[in-house]
């Protein structure tokens, strides 16, 4: 038998102090990047058209989600 300590427990990080709202977090993807050399070996995707702008991705990231239920490892009820 080996004596590998067993993790019993999740402890969820709190990232925000009560109240405080979901965090936005806006990213902006450019796809509007310059065409390689064409004897560089890349062949790039042409998704879009040269005049489009660049997309903004907005991501709700929701920190205050409730804490997850303590596991038990061992099958205690």
């Amino acid at each position: 038998m080996s004596d590998k300590k067993k993790d019993t427990e999740v402890t969820p990080l709190d990232h925000n102090m009560p109240g405080e709202p979901a965090a936005d977090v806006i990213t902006t993807m450019d796809h509007n990047m310059p065409t390689p050399p064409a004897d560089s070996g890349v062949i790039p995707l042409n998704d879009t058209t040269p005049s489009e702008p660049a997309t903004d991705v907005i991501t709700t990231m929701d920190h205050n989600m409730p804490a997850p239920p303590a596991l038990d490892l061992d099958g205690n009820k």
